[in-house]
Order: C-alpha cells, then structure tokens, then sequence
C-alpha cells in the first residue's frame, strides 16, 4: 500500500474511531474491495484491529504510525 493511502486511511479510522468499510470507501470515494484489502493489509501489520465483521478501528501501533508518517511528511 503506498503511504499516501496508507496514511489517509489511518487518519480517518483515528477521527472517526470504529468506522464500517462502507463508511470509508464513501469517505476516501474508493471502492468497498480496495478499502477491504488496504485494511487486511493494516491488520495484519497490527495498525488497526477488527472489532466486527466489516469494521475496523486503528491501533496504538496505528496511531503511531500515523504519527511518523505525519514527521516524515
């Protein structure tokens, strides 16, 4: 995923707390699958977690990864 996305994604699930993939794919006006796959990839990297099917909520790990990439940028 590249960090733009990556970043964007973080920083919504961070406003916006536990957030249903539709939810996002409205927000970031990206389709449901593409938002699906970029938060399997954040999961499994341990910078969201899914408290229910189809949502999901940033980590601590998250949050400061969002931090670094707000430094870096």
């Amino acid at each position: 995923m590249d960090s733009d996305a990556e970043r964007t994604l973080l920083a919504v699930l961070r406003d916006r707390e536990a957030t249903a993939v539709t939810t996002l794919a409205e927000t970031l006006d990206a389709h449901p699958i593409t938002i699906d796959r970029r938060c399997y990839e954040l999961q499994r990297d341990g910078y969201i977690r899914q408290p229910s099917k189809g949502v999901y909520a940033i980590t601590d790990a998250g949050e400061d990864r969002l931090e670094t990439h707000v430094n870096e940028g």
